[in-house]
């Protein structure tokens, strides 16, 4: 009876230590393949700020003419109209071409 239960701690021992094993063993590559993107993400961005760049002085004149006309006839009171109106410029920077 006693050797039975030597076995039987033999082997739970035996298994803990190889599940202790294995968990090292994924942590040492899962700590190699941080490494190895780091290394790679290094080499981008080095190889980003290293880029020639190019600097656009842009300015967007707008003449804005466009009219409201209310028609409010025998009708009193005072009607809100918004002012503020937004315009975009967008530049495309695959057609710009610099000489």
């Amino acid at each position: 009876m006693k050797a039975i239960w030597k076995i039987i701690i033999y082997v739970a021992v035996a298994a803990v230590i190889s599940v202790m094993i294995a968990l090292i063993a994924g942590q040492r590559r899962h700590v190699v393949t941080l490494k190895n993107q780091v290394a790679e993400q290094s080499l981008i961005i080095d190889s980003l700020l290293k880029r020639k760049t190019y600097s656009f002085d842009v300015k967007l004149n707008v003449t804005d003419r466009s009219s409201n006309k209310i028609y409010g006839r025998y009708n009193k009171g005072t009607i809100e109209m918004p002012s503020v109106k937004t315009y975009l410029l967008e530049i495309d920077s695959t057609n710009i071409i610099i000489k």
